[in-house]
């Protein structure tokens, strides 16, 4: 009796005393501490292999979605998951293809063992990873806008631009960008050559052949810069005047071609095919020996007649426009044939005998002239003048168009406050401003129909061999390049490429184009490329004189030109077109191509950003290219 009583007292006590109460709660808190932490540590583990997985599964379907890739997507999933030592954490792949875009998802879990929450009852943790990776391609519009100014020939730069600029091509141009992706290729110099058919669109006014006879007529200017002193009004008294001669060849003869005061080596022989007294095809004769004719009026009718059996083509003799010579040290010279109306003296036109002629090539030992000469017919038809009226000179005077090389459209201050095409009808005169380094370069500030902008194509291969065949002029308008670039983008001039579809320039699926801009399912990009500083512009006093197809105006001298615009409202006007793009939503790039500061800083100032601006030197060229190619082929993860 008494034990229970003591035990019931224990009880008691036990239950009303509170000493050790506290001892009790800190073991139970800190038990629970100890579970938290540790619960803590495996969490941090748990996100940490998450992390890891879904960044190798991010780059995996990154790389599967890239519609360059060759290899399957899932093949590519799978190895770079396997390269990651991960490959057991990939459960599946899913691929969905389109015509202009291609949607890569993975997912995957892995397991790890717990620490401290086995504690808690969870044993392991599956870490997971879903990955969605596309790469879309909207509709497109490049402008492409690359310098081909003189200076691009020092330290191989046009060497390094062509590959690299191909490459950026085939970049953009695939067979899942065909029929959404346009490229506009604007080649500038000292201006940018818009080409015959819309610079007839534009209303341009070509010169025109001046409409005496060769002769000083006694009360004319002496034609073609001859020396004539203006009292010969007639073939026959311009014989007799020794004075009549151009002042680089011998005294005129009567023929078409004054004699060349060395051996001949090569000529250029030019035809019009549409009927606009512009040359679209050349073919070219070499290999001249050194006994050679080198008074090209005793061999050209048997050489014309002969290229235009050869051509299906040419038909009609009025399409027989003029010959170019080459020889020695001599500039190059155009001789003007139809139309002539200067006599023997040379006259403005193309001189291009190196680099990728319109046409094909024939050795001189390969044509017999003589044999042809009988089936020769002169372009210039006999004219029977109306004895009460005219004389024959006369009745035959209808000027006609100088046979010019390039179709550049004068663009003055005003027209670059908008996105307009070129509002003029003014003509660029053919001349050269610089030394010529002929090797490598075409004579013009304008450059060449060879060297035209090409058109709203999606034709890589076309494109490509267009970006090899390129040769330099003379100038750096950048702001020209800049000018078209852009007016390219512009809807407002769909009429523009109406027109060019329509002559066959450009494709008709493309009708429509420029797409409106900020559509949404359209981006816009203007990539600029340029090796230096926006020159002055230059034009020369005389645009008909014929010596600016063969001496450089600063050789001629200071009388010789006059500045159009200073480089100072050059950079102005460009900065204006760069601003307008980038209010319109385009995307610029600019590349300073191993340029000055003050060139470079033009570029940045007109790129969309300072990321969208590369300043390179030698082969980063290559890379830049590809960097924003990239970049226009919008790969982007979406999940």
């Amino acid at each position: 009796m008494n034990s229970r009583k003591m035990l019931r007292s224990k009880l008691v006590r036990f239950r009303t005393r509170e000493d050790g109460n506290i001892t009790i709660f800190s073991v139970m808190m800190a038990l629970l501490i100890l579970v938290i932490s540790g619960a803590a540590v495996d969490i941090m583990r748990f996100e940490a292999t998450r992390a890891v997985l879904q960044t190798n599964m991010d780059r995996a379907v990154l790389a599967a979605a890239d519609l360059d890739q060759v290899q399957t997507s899932d093949a590519v999933v799978a190895d770079y998951m396997t390269k990651a030592g991960m490959d057991h954490v990939l459960s599946g792949s899913e691929i969905t293809y389109g015509f202009n875009h291609r949607t890569v998802k993975a997912w995957g879990k892995t397991t790890i063992p717990t620490f401290f929450l086995k504690m808690s009852g969870y044993d392991e943790l599956t870490p997971p990873a879903v990955s969605v990776a596309e790469e879309k391609i909207s509709n497109v519009e490049i402008s492409l806008v690359l310098d081909i100014s003189g200076s691009m020939r020092y330290n191989d730069r046009m060497t390094k631009l062509k590959p690299a600029a191909q490459a950026f091509v085939s970049k953009v141009m695939t067979d899942q960008t065909e029929g959404v992706t346009t490229l506009n290729l604007v080649p500038f110099a000292g201006q940018v050559n818009p080409g015959d058919i819309l610079f007839d669109y534009f209303r341009g006014e070509r010169p025109k052949i001046k409409g005496n006879n060769g002769w000083g007529n006694g009360d004319q200017d002496a034609p073609g810069g001859s020396l004539c002193n203006n009292n010969a009004e007639n073939y026959d008294e311009g014989l007799a005047d020794p004075s009549c001669s151009d002042g680089t060849a011998a005294p005129v003869t009567g023929g078409f071609f004054s004699a060349w005061p060395q051996a001949i080596s090569n000529v250029v022989v030019y035809f019009d095919i549409d009927s606009d007294d512009i040359y679209d095809v050349a073919h070219k004769i070499e290999d001249f020996p050194e006994n050679a004719p080198r008074d090209a009026d005793d061999f050209f009718k048997g050489a014309v007649a002969y290229l235009m059996a050869q051509d299906s083509d040419l038909h009609d003799p009025e399409q027989f426009l003029g010959v170019s010579i080459k020889g020695g040290k001599e500039k190059n010279r155009y001789f003007q044939v139809k139309g002539n109306s200067n006599g023997a003296t040379s006259d403005l036109g193309p001189t291009k005998n190196n680099g990728k002629i319109p046409g094909n090539t024939y050795s001189y030992g390969s044509i017999d002239y003589t044999a042809w000469e009988s089936s020769y017919v002169s372009p210039n038809p006999e004219v029977s003048p109306d004895p009460a009226t005219d004389t024959a000179e006369e009745e035959a005077a209808e000027p006609i168009n100088v046979n010019m090389p390039g179709s550049c459209i004068e663009i003055y201050n005003t027209e670059f406050d908008t996105t307009e095409m070129p509002q003029s009808d003014d003509y660029v005169p053919h001349f050269m401003f610089w030394p010529i380094a002929e090797d490598v370069m075409d004579w013009g500030w304008c450059p060449g129909e060879d060297t035209a902008i090409q058109y709203f194509s999606d034709d890589e291969f076309a494109l490509n061999a267009f970006i090899a065949d390129m040769r330099m002029h003379d100038g750096t308008g950048t702001q020209y390049g800049m000018k078209y670039g852009l007016a390219l983008l512009d809807p407002n001039n769909r009429d523009e490429v109406s027109h060019l579809i329509a002559n066959g320039l450009v494709a008709p699926r493309f009708e429509g184009r420029p797409i409106d801009w900020h559509d949404p399912e359209t981006e816009k990009y203007i990539v600029l490329m340029t090796d230096g500083q926006t020159t002055d512009q230059f034009r020369p006093n005389d645009p008909d004189d014929p010596f600016n197809g063969e001496t450089e105006l600063q050789v001629q001298g200071g009388d010789s030109y006059y500045t159009l615009t200073p480089q100072s409202t050059n950079v102005t006007n460009l900065q204006k077109q760069c601003n307008l793009a980038k209010a319109n939503g385009v995307t610029v790039f600019t590349i300073a191509f191993e340029t000055s500061s003050s060139a470079a800083d033009d570029m940045r100032q007109c790129a969309s950003s300072a990321s969208h601006f590369f300043h390179v030197y030698g082969d980063e060229i290559d890379d830049t290219f590809d960097t924003i190619a990239r970049q226009i082929n919008n790969l982007r993860l979406i999940q």
